[in-house]
């Protein structure tokens, strides 16, 4: 072993770093070795304890943290991974090799280096971008890498498969985990022919091996992961070191940097897409304050309404929240505008286009679901939509779920225009019904590959096609099952439509004196700036008044201020959204706006007598309008539940009467007394109908067999009247009906079937006749004696 007593500088023979870095040289000058002897071993000790020091206070205060200095050894933080592996370093950490440095005044080597990280683990999503907080503090003329991956797999030993070597300074690098590794990374890769990095890889017995990165991927490609991805990086626990440029490559393939003053984890988690997709509906854009401040999620929720019903010029909202696609939208923001993706803003679309053209597995589809006939479908193209008809959002800070600010949003929204002219390939009409779905797809055993070019890290969005029948696309982070996951949800567009409560016929609005209050529902979502102004001439003065409509689950009501004012003036109502008119309408002050022209009746009849058969003329009634608006209608008549009915309609002014009667009517009713009601516009008036008997009519049943005396005339009234002989033959022929056959047979075979006609010495034969049968026989017996001779039997 050979020492330099200026620089203290350590070269063992075999080429390895001495472990414990000691000074203890021979010096072999001739009058000082004894002095310059001990004054090394005093500075060795001196430094051994100020490192022992730092080390002590890194402990303490938890993130690592150390100063490289030539001929210590490397520290870490000594901490754990949140996943509970102890990371791979930790037991194979050597001491610093002989390296290019300059001397400080003190004369020893020292690196200027030192550095810290804000967390022992780091933890995000594989697609995302995760944002690495540090510390980094280095000399004029030194540089800081950063060192990610390398480390072995805990539960396997073998290693991660990548390895990277960044240059980092500041207090922050921030990783986009979908980009790192590729030729598109958004970091100063030491891999890219641009990026000048002064690298050392050494293999277990010091020799160097390769002074890059591409060099190390050309010597010894697979067992370091130095050989490049072959798909974006994958879930899985990733070493991050501040180091220096050198760096130790294991016999398991490992690479540890031999200088560390800083060491964390960076875990990554597998995307995750949300089970649902969140909609509502807000104004048009131009009806919402379009200042900077107003451009977030939170604004348009104020604004809008949590339904799947979209008026039709009002912008449906839909929400998608899902990891692992940040990192490549990162990257189209990018590449777009030079725009950042941060949470609580809104960028151009197309961003979002540019994904879905990609071939990354992402797809979104909107499309109407209610055809008829040779309708076309109407479906949504984000690819040719304006700028202003359609936004895209991204959810600010309290409605994401995340660490820090080291994690991206991880939900989107999409502000869509429902206008004539907007963003679908046709118009959406009142009626229309459109599904929604987001998905994440891929193909069962398939994965995501990049295409290889030489020895050139590979084009971030250039994979190996996935041609099956149904997918030709590959989620990078899916391969397992069905390799895909989707959520749907739906919305329909409604009709803009404003309808008020109490209107008339002519269009007229309606408003009681006593409350003034307008009210009725809408589509029309509530916004700020949605009022109405009324206006009404007076004698002396105009009265004008503004006010803003207040909302209550799809209905309004606006104050207008007309309390008191005379029943029968009239006023002017216009709608506004902001400066756009959206209604005018005359309005008329009413006593009862629920029946503004409401009919009753006055003077009616309620009792009336009438003969049977007679009209129902004097049956009359006033009908008044006793509101402020003309009004027509049915005026009934109804007696005895139906037996008699009869109606016509009536025209009235406001303010006056119209005398009607029914004359067209009769009372063809038996003689008594029969309940009536008078009705129109639900005001009943109730009577009595008397019918009584007609005495100058005389009914005539001419009915018999039936044993009563339906042969004698009686009047209407039910008495009997008759004169002179008509009354005996009348009185005759009755009784004849009454005894009937049985009567008759008994005289005839001499029984006592009926009286004798020996009892009756008035009645003898007055002409003979062939038959031998007297005249009052004859005329009082046609019928029974006639027959009984001529069927020449008895019946």
């Amino acid at each position: 072993m050979t020492v330099d007593s200026n620089s203290c500088r350590i070269e063992p023979h075999d080429g390895r770093a001495d472990p414990q870095g000691r000074c203890d040289e021979e010096i072999r000058e001739n009058e000082e070795v004894t002095i310059r002897s001990r004054l090394s071993t005093l500075w060795c000790v001196v430094v051994s304890l100020v490192v022992l020091f730092s080390l002590l206070s890194a402990a303490a205060t938890g993130p690592a943290t150390a100063t490289i200095e030539k001929g210590t050894i490397a520290s870490t933080s000594g901490t754990t991974p949140a996943n509970g592996a102890a990371s791979a370093s930790d037991s194979e950490i050597v001491s610093a090799v002989t390296t290019e440095s300059a001397t400080g005044s003190n004369g020893v080597a020292r690196w200027d280096i030192g550095g810290t990280f804000s967390r022992p683990t780091y933890t995000g999503t594989a697609g995302d971008p995760v944002k690495i907080r540090h510390i980094v503090d280095t000399s004029e003329n030194d540089t800081a890498y950063l060192l990610v991956g390398g480390n072995r797999l805990t539960d396997s030993g073998g290693t991660v498969g990548f390895v990277d070597v960044l240059r980092v300074s500041g207090d922050s690098t921030t990783i986009n985990t979908r980009l790192i590794g590729t030729r598109e990374s958004n970091v100063d890769s030491c891999s890219f022919a641009d990026v000048s990095c002064d690298l050392k890889f050494k293999d277990e017995n010091g020799d160097v091996v390769a002074e890059s990165l591409r060099g190390l991927r050309a010597e010894l490609p697979s067992a370091t992961g130095a050989g490049g991805l072959a798909r974006p990086l994958v879930p899985e626990r990733y070493r991050i070191a501040i180091t220096g440029g050198t760096f130790i490559i294991r016999d398991s393939g490992a690479v540890d940097p031999v200088e560390v003053a800083a060491e964390s984890d960076l875990v990554l988690q597998q995307p995750e897409l949300h089970d649902e997709i969140e909609v509502f509906t807000t104004p048009n854009a131009n009806m919402i304050d379009s200042d900077e401040e107003s451009k977030s999620v939170s604004v348009l929720r104020e604004n809008g309404l949590n339904r799947t019903a979209v008026t039709k010029g009002d912008r449906v909202v839909l929400g998608f929240e899902s990891t692992g696609i940040w990192g490549a939208l990162s990257y189209f923001a990018k590449q777009k505008a030079n725009e950042s993706i941060e949470a609580g803003t809104s960028v151009d679309h197309d961003i979002l286009a540019d994904l879905l053209e990609a071939d990354e597995g992402v797809s979104l589809t909107v499309h109407q679901t209610n055809l008829s006939g040779n309708e076309h479908r109407s479906e949504l193209d984000l690819a040719a939509a304006d700028a202003e008809d359609i936004t895209l959002f991204f959810a600010e800070r309290q409605y994401i779920e995340s660490e820090g600010s080291s994690q991206p949003p991880a939900r989107f929204y999409l502000a869509i225009d429902t206008s004539d002219g907007g963003p679908f390939t046709d118009d959406p009409d009142p009626g229309n019904e459109f599904s929604v779905e987001f998905s994440l797809e891929g193909a069962e055993g398939e994965r995501y590959a990049f295409r290889r070019n030489g020895d050139q890290p590979p084009a971030a969005f250039n994979p190996v096609s996935v041609t099956t029948d149904q997918v030709q696309e590959q989620y990078p982070y899916y391969e397992n099952i069905n390799g895909q996951a989707s959520v749907e949800t739906s919305f329909s567009i409604q009709e803009r439509y404003v309808e008020y409560d109490h209107v008339a016929d002519d269009r007229t609005l309606l408003v009681e004196a006593d409350n003034g209050t307008i009210t009725g529902t809408t589509s029309i979502l509530p916004a700020p700036d949605l009022s109405a102004i009324i206006v009404q001439d007076k004698t002396e003065t105009q009265f004008r008044t503004q006010s803003e409509l207040t909302y209550d689950n799809g209905n309004f009501s606006v104050d207008s201020e007309l309390t008191n004012a005379t029943t029968g003036s009239k006023a002017s109502y216009r709608l506004y959204q902001g400066q756009m008119l959206q209604d005018s309408r005359p309005v008329l002050i009413v006593k009862n706006a629920s029946n503004p022209d409401r009919l009753r009746l006055t003077n009616a009849t309620t009792d009336l007598t009438v003969t049977r058969g007679g009209s129902l003329a004097n049956l009359t009634a006033t009908v008044e309008n006793v509101g402020q608006l003309r009004n027509r209608d049915r005026l009934a008549l109804d007696v005895d539940n139906g037996t008699i009915v009869g109606e016509h309609h009536v025209t009235v002014r406001p303010g006056a009467t119209e005398n009607e009667t029914f004359s067209g009517l009769n009372a063809d009713l038996e003689p008594g007394e029969y309940p009536y009601l008078l009705t129109i516009d639900e005001d009943v008036v109730s009577g009595t109908l008397t019918v009584e008997a007609d005495p100058a009519v005389t009914r005539v049943d001419n009915g018999r067999g039936s044993g009563d005396k339906t042969g004698e005339s009686v009047g209407e009234g039910g008495s009997k009247y008759a004169t002179g002989d008509d009354n005996g033959d009348n009185n005759e022929s009755s009784e004849n009906d009454s005894t009937g056959e049985g009567a008759r047979a008994g005289t005839a075979n001499g029984t006592d079937g009926g009286a004798p006609s020996e009892e009756r010495p008035d009645e003898g034969p007055a002409t003979f006749l062939p038959f031998g049968i007297g005249t009052r026989e004859t005329f009082g017996g046609t019928v029974l004696v006639g027959a009984t001779y001529l069927l020449g039997h008895w019946v």
